[in-house]
């Protein structure tokens, strides 16, 4: 299997999804990241214990992928 299709299952298992309207959905957002334990959200998300780990983790992938050459995607409009 693989890790997209891994992934996918996943989520479809245990992931879910909700929303509600506010005039401000920024206001409501910063008090959620806040306030609750959400590691993949970096913004104003300084208090978590993972936050060192996942930056730096996130830092070596943007490093690393600028090392890398871009190849065309001829199944998106590449060349």
């Amino acid at each position: 299997m693989t890790g997209e299709k891994v992934l996918s299952e996943r989520m479809a298992e245990n992931a879910l999804v909700s929303w509600v309207l506010h005039p401000e959905p920024w206001v409501l957002e910063y008090r959620l990241i806040s306030s609750l334990d959400v590691p993949p959200n970096l913004n104003t998300n300084v208090h978590n214990s993972f936050y060192p780990t996942l930056k730096a983790v996130r830092r070596a992938a943007v490093v690393r992928a600028n090392e890398l050459p871009v190849v065309p995607n001829p199944g998106v409009g590449g060349k």
